[in-house]
């Protein structure tokens, strides 16, 4: 038997968000891609500046009800800046099956919580801003199986964070005994933390090269796939100081940093190259120019030169090598629609079967 994580999800401080949990009762339902006899979930409290109080968790499956306890307790505090593991639950889940977390909590305001667009792995009632489904209290799930399982983290910012192209591409990958982990934030930068006059500042975390450690640490990877550097480029004058613009030479040392990582823990890296966002307006501010177009052209030549990159952004980029295709544009010039997402799914799922990466 082996224990691993089957559903993660990178949480992020959303101190804005004011209404979450004012019902007092939230409901996810996770898509659990390995057969297993028992799990528990990490209850998440990670940038609460008050403890959780949780009055009860219970796991829903095959029209069954399960008591999540901590300690043997059913109602418990997570304290401020933790995360703790809850006890084991025995239930007998198969493989690519779906279950329901209720949660029912104390706090009225809560600021530590998970985001997604794409529902196809994760989903909840909670509260929803635009297309962002929002969400509190767990952000993984630990099951004891004996499925020999794959282990990817997909890692980068808003395009990884909103799972148009992870979400179908773990579900591909599910049918290949590969488990996944999201740690794509919204708003994340490679090399910065966040540093915007944007309302959502404080959630796009810290820089991409300072949290890859943590990720390494919590999940334990075989494999990344990295897609980072976007906002790198579009936030700079759009509410992000210009000064913050990198260099080539500063994108190349980050790039460097997160190979040094993987090197050293034995993971495999596959970067994507950036794609374009010509077009993308931000705070009413065009985030795109010539010189960041000419920085993104000569960041993808040095991530080209990388051993197993998939060049991402020239398959989603129209003529003009500038901007998405528009099968691939939610609409904003920046970010992926659903359909869109799909065919990137596939076309990674291809590039990891050696059909298009680069050696």
């Amino acid at each position: 038997m082996a224990i691993i994580n089957t559903w993660t999800k990178e949480f992020s401080y959303f101190p804005n968000i004011k209404h979450i949990n004012h019902g007092g009762t939230q409901n996810i339902t996770v898509f659990q891609p390995l057969a297993t006899s028992r799990i528990r979930l990490l209850v998440n409290n990670q940038y609460g500046k008050i403890p959780l109080e949780i009055k009860s968790i219970k796991v829903i499956a095959d029209d069954k009800t399960y008591d999540i306890t901590m300690n043997n307790n059913t109602s418990f505090s997570v304290a401020s800046k933790q995360s703790l593991w809850s006890d084991w639950l025995p239930i007998n889940l198969i493989s690519k099956s779906l279950l329901t977390i209720e949660i029912k909590s104390f706090n009225h305001s809560i600021h530590t919580l998970g985001s997604t667009i794409c529902t196809d792995l994760v989903d909840s009632d909670n509260y929803i801003d635009g297309d962002n489904h929002f969400f509190y209290g767990v952000s993984a799930i630990q099951a004891d199986t004996d499925q020999i399982a794959n282990k990817v983290a997909f890692f980068g910012d808003s395009l990884t964070n909103q799972g148009r192209f992870t979400s179908p591409l773990a579900k591909i990958l599910a049918g290949e005994n590969t488990v996944t982990a999201n740690y794509g934030i919204s708003g994340n930068r490679l090399l910065h933390k966040g540093n915007s006059t944007s309302k959502w500042s404080n959630s796009f975390g810290p820089a991409g090269i300072d949290r890859f450690e943590k990720m390494i640490d919590e999940f334990h990877p075989n494999t990344v796939i990295l897609l980072e550097g976007t906002n790198d480029l579009l936030l700079p004058g759009t509410g992000t100081p210009t000064s913050e613009l990198p260099t080539v030479e500063d994108m190349i040392d980050g790039y460097n940093k997160i190979a040094q990582y993987c090197e050293a823990n034995n993971i495999e890296l596959i970067c994507l190259t950036i794609p374009p966002f010509q077009g993308t307006i931000i705070d009413g501010h065009d985030a795109w120019s010539s010189e960041k177009e000419a920085l993104r052209t000569q960041i993808n030549d040095f991530i080209l030169s990388l051993t197993n990159t998939v060049d991402l952004a020239t398959f989603v980029c129209d003529d003009s090598q500038k901007k998405l295709a528009k099968e691939f544009d939610c609409g904003d010039h920046a970010h992926f629609s659903e359909s869109g997402g799909n065919l990137i799914a596939q076309f990674l799922e291809n590039s990891l079967n050696g059909e298009y990466i680069n050696y």
